[in-house]
């Protein structure tokens, strides 16, 4: 009984703080991991040193609820898998962020799926519960589709799933974001949490996720006129200062340079002015970024890079504004 109170105590003591953490995360990249089939069944993760040569900082560990794999594992067969994710990500010096995805309770957020993610959440966190601090959780990846129309729900999820990690994991740093689709401009739903200053939570939002776009007028982007950088400018900026009354840090968790998924239309030099801009708004307002994805600039089953002239300019720009 000594033994747990002292380990409490100093758990507590020495703790990450949401302020040292952000330092950490740096540039970051988001990994497919533990979701694609083909990528868990080849083991892909052991390829984490990679992204550690190229300068990454954070791997944001994209995992799916066991049940909603294409592939039918078991669930002990899947968490060794994540373990071993997590594991090869702390070897090679990365931290490692686990963010959870549950198609059901995006699509359908009733009470019986709200408590499946919460008891889901309760069996990672007694996986992790010794592991170092340098390992965060983010609760929900890119809470849209129709729980956006059902921001209560997302936040009863969030409590609910807080107060069950907390059990096991009393200072893990845990990330909580906004509905449709993380944008910043709807974390006032959030407010019901944060307004109690609840301990080592931060704030998870992007912008940009699958990239920016030439006709959507809240995504502009062709050659970067005052307008085009005034929209990312405005969204970070509102993030800083919400954040900012509540006391939070946060993070920029999925950031794509160009429209990969659908069609692919930017050049190289529209993707690299583009990146220009997010990374000298990010800079200004000091809040760290992860790229989405990697697969979209590394092939793991030949070795070779795609992307490669957007992807080391990204590396490159963002060291060369650090010096």
């Amino acid at each position: 009984m000594k033994k747990l109170l002292f380990f409490i105590i100093a758990t507590a003591l020495f703790a990450i703080t949401p302020k040292e953490y952000q330092a950490k995360l740096g540039l970051g990249i988001d990994v497919n991991w533990a979701t694609f089939n083909w990528i868990i069944k080849n083991k892909y993760y052991k390829k984490a040193d990679v992204f550690k040569q190229l300068g990454f900082n954070t791997i944001r560990i994209r995992f799916k609820d066991p049940n909603d794999l294409r592939r039918k594992i078991s669930k002990k067969a899947y968490y060794e898998h994540l373990k071993a994710c997590v594991d090869e990500a702390l070897k090679n010096n990365l931290v490692p962020v686990l963010s959870y995805s549950y198609k059901k309770l995006l699509n359908n957020p009733t009470n019986k799926n709200i408590s499946h993610a919460v008891h889901t959440w309760k069996e990672v966190a007694a996986i992790f519960k010794n592991y170092p601090d340098l390992l965060s959780f983010d609760l929900l990846t890119e809470p849209g589709k129709k729980i956006k129309r059902h921001p209560k729900a997302l936040v009863r999820f969030y409590k609910r799933a807080i107060k069950q990690i907390r059990k096991t994991n009393p200072s893990r740093i845990i990330f909580i974001a906004p509905t449709h689709a993380s944008n910043p401009y709807y974390l006032n739903i959030l407010k019901p949490i944060v307004k109690h200053h609840p301990k080592n939570i931060m704030i998870e939002w992007h912008y940009y996720a699958a990239g920016p776009s030439l006709r959507n007028k809240h995504k502009l982007w062709t050659v970067g006129t005052d307008y085009e950088k005034s929209l990312i400018d405005k969204k970070a900026r509102y993030a800083k200062e919400w954040c900012e009354k509540y006391g939070l840090y946060s993070w920029v968790g999925a950031l794509m340079p160009g429209d990969y998924n659908k069609g692919d239309h930017y050049t190289y030099d529209q993707q690299k002015n583009f990146m220009k801009a997010v990374i000298d708004t990010q800079n200004r307002y000091d809040i760290p970024f992860a790229i989405n994805a990697d697969t979209q600039f590394y092939d793991y089953r030949s070795g070779a890079y795609k992307r490669e002239d957007v992807l080391k300019y990204i590396i490159n720009y963002y060291y060369f504004t650090k010096k």
